[in-house]
């Protein structure tokens, strides 16, 4: 988290600015039927540490019922978490799992539950490179997990597709394709350390 967020982030910490859950959901209750907002561009989902909350999740699984919401949690997937998970599902919200690493995401992807990941950096477009060049590289690279889950690179990372004209996260239903986010900014070696090499073929089925 860098930048104008990170400073917003930081004041929401300090106290100096932030809502409670309810307030905060009363601009999505507002919104069209169909509209696809995004939940947490910082921070997860209500709860305590690694704890979801279900009266929470349920809340804004309430406020968003004929809405599309983007949504993400790296809180682990303890069975009691997964359970709210299915639960929100069923109510029409979708929670995508995140994971720091491919073979992660094939343990997250065994739970039958929409799941995204952090890439290695090479997956990212350059910013001296032409989208005809970037894909033309990122034909050499893995499409696959360790376990040959289908891969599909977020749009908008390399594209002017914006979250709301692509969709996918919003899906709870994507045939098993696991979206991956490139690793990028300031931190992107550190999360590259962690993502692993998924950008080196060798390392995957093709």
């Amino acid at each position: 988290m860098m930048g104008p967020l990170k400073l917003h982030w930081d004041k929401v910490t300090s106290g100096e600015r932030g809502s409670d859950l309810d307030e905060a959901l009363r601009p999505i209750r507002k919104l069209n039927r169909g509209a696809i907002w995004r939940y947490g561009q910082a921070g997860d989902l209500p709860g305590e540490k690694d704890t979801i909350d279900r009266d929470g999740v349920l809340k804004i699984a309430k406020a968003s019922r004929g809405k599309r919401a983007i949504i993400f949690t790296h809180k682990p997937p303890t069975p009691e978490n997964v359970a709210i998970v299915r639960e929100a599902a069923e109510s029409g919200l979708n929670i995508n799992l995140s994971a720091d690493s491919v073979e992660e995401a094939d343990d997250l992807a065994d739970l039958n539950l929409p799941v995204v990941v952090v890439l290695n950096s090479e997956y990212a477009r350059k910013k001296d490179e032409t989208l005809r060049e970037y894909r033309q590289r990122e034909k050499q690279l893995a499409k696959t997990t360790p376990r040959g889950r289908k891969i599909a690179v977020c749009p908008a990372t390399y594209t002017d597709v914006s979250c709301t004209e692509c969709g996918v996260c919003a899906d709870g239903e994507r045939k098993g394709v696991i979206v991956g986010f490139p690793a990028h900014g300031t931190q992107k070696k550190r999360v590259d350390e962690i993502a692993g090499h998924a950008g080196k073929r060798e390392n995957f089925r093709s």
